[in-house]
């Protein structure tokens, strides 16, 4: 008997695994000088990136236009248009929505008291990338590597705000389909320290001209956000990179260059607040990241440092929750009709 009931348990036990103990595709990077393009239906360029691409895959654009992966050939991944922001007059839909966010503010997060300052967390999976025209390798040891360098830069510019920052330098190389796992016990361990958000910084892997930007005179590159989508936090992830996003766009209109939306989860399902952002690519200079950075700290310090919640996030964070029950409750009716199932067959 109880060997029968041991196997109606393995179903669910696999289901379990295939959900969360596998890495994704996207988590993976190209490493050996190639990349993907993705290009809209007009075979015109949405962006390029060393993420591997995936059917389902989403682009976030600087100017808020949503592509969605249809298919991939070799490196080339062509999308579609399914979101792009409206001109002129609002909808009625969006009115009433606006109208329930004046009645329904963001709350604040009572963790965050007025005498205390909960810190933001600066890690880096990819520990060992680095900038051709600085280190003169895409790789070199954790604790010298240009990545390293450009965290270091955000912290300082954060601590400049006035910010607490823990920058944990760990080293998960080498940067295999292994290292979000390898790094998923410093995110652990840095959540200990109930830090406002994480941030997992890293850099691409592309031409130069990709991240290339100008900046009040000043050249830096752009910043690329990552969310992913294998990921029950993904809502609210999402909520708080478009947030981060705005507060940018609205001091450094095309800083941010995108969002990328990952088949994988980055970590993102440890956390609502966790944002992954890529300084500029290997091709760039490493001085030029660290701009882009100091920049993305100066326009994001606020929505970064606060403990407001948007409603958004907070749906997003409610989502996850039954989406895992969800899956315990699907699990149990294949258990109970596994076992109704060998009743039956017994009693014939």
């Amino acid at each position: 008997m109880k060997r029968n009931k041991k196997r109606t348990l393995l179903p669910a036990v696999l289901l379990f695994l295939c959900v969360f103990a596998f890495p994704a595709a996207a988590e993976r990077e190209k490493t050996d000088g190639t990349y993907f393009t993705i290009v809209d239906e007009n075979e015109e360029v949405i962006c390029r990136t060393a993420h591997y691409i995936t059917i389902g895959d989403e682009y976030l654009t600087a100017d808020n236009k949503l592509y969605r992966v249809r298919s991939v050939h070799q490196d080339v991944a062509h999308a579609r248009l399914v979101e792009a922001p409206e001109a002129g007059r609002r909808s009625f839909f969006q009115e009433i929505r606006r109208g329930l966010q004046a009645l329904f503010p963001r709350r604040a997060e009572p963790a965050q008291s007025e005498g205390e300052k909960r810190p933001i967390a600066i890690y880096h999976t990819h520990s060992g990338e680095s900038y051709l025209p600085n280190e003169g390798s895409p790789h070199v040891e954790a604790g010298n590597s240009g990545v390293r360098k450009v965290g270091e830069r955000l912290a300082r510019r954060l601590e400049a705000e006035n910010l607490r920052v823990i920058h944990d330098t760990s080293n998960h190389d080498p940067q295999d389909a292994m290292a979000y796992d390898r790094s998923r016990r410093t995110v652990a361990e840095l959540l200990k320290k109930r830090p406002i958000a994480l941030i997992d910084v890293h850099r691409d892997a592309v031409p130069a001209e990709e991240y290339e930007a100008w900046v009040e005179g000043e050249k830096a590159t752009k910043i690329q956000l990552v969310v992913g989508r294998q990921n029950p936090n993904r809502e609210a992830n999402e909520a708080f990179s478009r947030q981060v996003k705005a507060a940018v766009d609205r001091e450094y209109p095309g800083l941010i260059k995108g969002i990328f939306y990952g088949n994988g989860k980055y970590n993102q399902d440890m956390a609502p607040r966790l944002l992954l952002i890529e300084a500029g690519s290997h091709t760039n200079k490493r001085e030029e990241a660290e701009k882009g950075v100091e920049l993305f700290a100066t326009a994001a310090h606020r929505v970064l440092s606060t403990g407001a919640v948007s409603r958004q996030e907070s749906s997003g964070a409610w989502r996850a929750l039954l989406w895992v029950a969800g899956l315990v409750a699907a699990g149990l009716v294949v258990f109970f009709l596994l076992n109704r199932d060998w009743g039956r067959l017994r009693e014939d």
